[in-house]
């Protein structure tokens, strides 16, 4: 009898084991239709670490393998709406909402790039679309199902790890070359999850850009202008320069940046020898950093359309 008792204690256990391992959920829209392709993060808590993540099915429903915690969150975004972050749990169903910045639903649909699967890849199309007016190319992979960015803007699938990113068949060397490309520029974008035999076996995940064909050679350029407020200032300017002869570029970048950020120190320190002394320190200033930049992506370097 104990054998049988253990043995069912065991299988209970394994069963829990497997449901903490696992979440389910859906993402709708405001008129409750089911949203595809949309990304599903989770973020473990206090550090608000990445776990794990997903998309969404035609159905609007995701499922989360592995890696749940106890305590996490979720963040649901998806192309043209408001970006949405919701407690962790089992069958959850998320609302997302037009963008405040577009004129209703009727145009967010209409500019919403269209997404499919073409052979080995999941093909998000730029041009013509909202993404066409993102900023840069990293700002276009941001915003891109399966992608997700960390803090150094190295930029990962979901399930995969770190991506090899192409911009019209040439390897990206460097990730300054995402912000010299123009959203405008881009006419899609492929994401591979399995590479397959043409590439090497350390690459687990691909991204292809592929840009619109510019008819026509000459010069040309482009600037670009951001100011951040908050508690401090931060402002970046870029001029992005390039010429073009018989499908050949040559292209390069100038960036400016000031960034500031704010110390609030306390320190009080007490010391006991025949006497009791104490000091107190204290400091409150900021920072303000700022550079004139000719990086990597400055250096003259030619590509050519293929």
């Amino acid at each position: 009898m104990r054998r049988y008792y253990i043995l069912l204690i065991g299988t209970l256990a394994a069963a829990c084991a497997t449901y903490a391992q696992k979440m389910t959920g859906r993402v709708v829209d405001s008129q409750n239709q089911p949203i595809e392709f949309a990304n599903v993060a989770l973020y473990a808590l206090p550090d608000s670490a990445l776990v794990t993540g997903t998309i969404t099915d035609a159905h609007g429903d995701f499922t989360l393998e592995g890696g749940m915690t106890k305590r996490a969150f979720l963040k649901i975004s998806y192309v043209g709406y408001e970006t949405q972050t919701v407690e962790a749990r089992p069958g959850v169903t998320v609302t997302l909402k037009p963008e405040s910045t577009q004129l209703g639903e009727v145009t967010v649909r209409a500019n919403r790039p269209a997404i499919r699967l073409k052979n080995d890849a999941l093909v998000a199309s730029v041009q013509g679309s909202m993404l066409s007016q993102a900023g840069t190319a990293n700002d276009v992979l941001r915003r891109l199902p399966s992608l997700t960015v960390d803090s150094k803007g190295n930029i990962f699938v979901f399930g995969k790890g770190e991506a090899k990113i192409y911009i019209n068949r040439r390897e990206v060397r460097d990730l300054s070359e995402l912000d010299q490309l123009n959203s405008a520029d881009i006419r899609d974008v492929e994401i591979v999850c399995n590479p397959g035999a043409g590439y090497d076996a350390s690459v687990k995940a691909v991204i292809r850009i592929n840009t619109v064909r510019h008819a026509g050679d000459g010069f040309g350029f482009d600037a670009r202008s951001s100011w951040y407020e908050g508690e401090t200032t931060d402002l970046r300017e870029q001029l992005n320069v390039n010429w073009r002869r018989s499908g050949w570029d040559v292209f390069g970048t100038v960036l400016y940046g000031r960034g500031a950020y704010l110390i609030d120190s306390r320190i009080t320190q007490q010391t006991r020898l025949d006497t009791l002394w104490q000091q107190e320190n204290t400091l409150y200033a900021t920072l303000v950093n700022s550079a004139l930049t000719f990086n990597d992506a400055a250096q003259l370097r030619p590509g050519r359309d293929v």
